[in-house]
């Protein structure tokens, strides 16, 4: 039986408060939740089962500065999967959050600057590292989204693909909070690169653009701020779309 696509909503914490960004600017900040645990229990009363969060400021500052945030929720809610990413640098700090209740800690700038030690963390917790693919004209970004890193982005999928990762969560930083649909193509040609699962993120503003993403063979779930957060469509609608 064919697994369903997930939607993943999304808490992207700042100054302890969940935001959403455009591009990745942290200028542009909107806060729609003083506390993110409200946030996590407003999207699990929907009936989800798994939450994507990313530290901004951890990502900024290159270390993780939301474990008691994560502690949190997971008390209140014991049963929800958490993927977390930002600021994630060494393997001590990996080991602590997901000894801490995190269930995938998510890895972009490290994978990039420091291949052979991403190939260790990957290698030493199978399942539970996801890749952190966000790029920008054809290229991978890193440090919250602050560096080009000048590696071409299926070049570096190429690299990681014999490791036992949890997923790739696939990025295109142009359309990540434009509410103007996916990159379609590029998710394609990824999933024609891997047989990782992957998740798309950045640009979903429809239950259009989820009909297209079910249609990718590989799609294994969607991330969704801003479109939840600003109501261009329900997660029930999209829970009933997908189910």
């Amino acid at each position: 039986m064919e697994s369903l696509m997930k939607i993943i909503p999304a808490i992207d914490i700042q100054d302890g408060k969940c935001v959403r960004l455009t591009k990745g600017d942290l200028n542009s900040t909107v806060k729609y939740f003083d506390d993110p645990v409200q946030a996590a229990e407003h999207w699990y009363s929907y009936g989800i089962d798994r939450i994507h969060i990313v530290d901004l400021d951890g990502a900024k500052k290159g270390q993780s500065l939301i474990l008691n945030i994560i502690d949190d929720i997971k008390k209140k809610l014991p049963k929800v999967s958490l993927q977390v990413g930002g600021g994630f640098r060494n393997k001590e700090t990996i080991e602590r959050a997901l000894n801490s209740g995190i269930d995938q800690i998510i890895l972009g700038s490290l994978a990039v600057k420091d291949s052979i030690l991403f190939h260790d963390i990957a290698s030493s917790y199978p399942d539970k590292i996801i890749f952190g693919l966000d790029t920008k004209n054809d290229h991978v970004k890193s440090e919250a989204w602050t560096e080009d890193s000048g590696v071409y982005w299926i070049d570096l999928v190429k690299k990681f693909n014999d490791l036992p990762l949890n997923s790739i969560i696939f990025t295109d930083i142009d359309r990540d909070g434009m509410l103007n649909g996916p990159n379609l193509e590029k998710i394609t040609e990824l999933t024609s690169n891997t047989s990782l699962p992957v998740i798309a993120s950045g640009g979903v503003s429809s239950l259009e653009d989820l009909i297209q993403l079910k249609k990718i063979k590989g799609v294994s779930g969607v991330i969704s701020g801003k479109a939840l957060y600003e109501n261009t469509f329900s997660l029930d609608e999209a829970l009933n779309l997908i189910s």
